[in-house]
């Protein structure tokens, strides 16, 4: 997920999350309804770049994919990531959140935020560009590769 050679670390965003109602495993090919912790599906919108992140709970494997510069978003970036959570997994969608963080090193302020909105876990940073909610704390990492 991050490499040494890039440093392009988020401090001020917007992360849309859209909590699932499933858990499930990208490499099994298998979902259930979450027992535990949750798949996502949540958009981290930055300064300059947007990243479109899905994690599957059962395995902790991630697809990070980055969409393209705000202005490819248009003027409404949070409502378009709304709207394709909804669209794409309205049918399993427990909730939608939607963080604003003004600075993502203030670890007292991010975890403030979370404990608002019920969450548990942390907010995972990146060097390669993007943020995103870890619900459980565990190690979450690509190891697959999407279809």
């Amino acid at each position: 997920m991050t490499t040494a050679a890039q440093t392009n670390t988020p401090t001020k965003g917007t992360l849309v999350i859209g909590i699932l109602t499933i858990e499930s495993s990208y490499a099994q090919n298998k979902e259930r309804p979450s027992r535990r912790v949750p798949d996502t599906l949540q958009f981290w919108i930055g300064a300059d770049s947007a990243w479109r992140i899905r994690t599957y709970a059962t395995d902790h494997d991630i697809h990070p994919h980055r969409v393209g510069d705000i202005g490819m978003m248009k003027d409404r970036p949070t409502e378009l990531a709304r709207d394709h959570i909804k669209k794409h997994y309205g049918d399993v969608l427990a909730s939608t959140v939607v963080l604003e963080f003004s600075d993502t090193n203030d670890t007292s302020a991010v975890r403030k935020l979370l404990t608002e909105h019920k969450l548990k876990g942390s907010l995972e940073v990146t060097k390669v560009g993007f943020a995103f909610w870890n619900p459980d704390d565990e190690h979450y990492k690509s190891t697959t590769a999407p279809k």
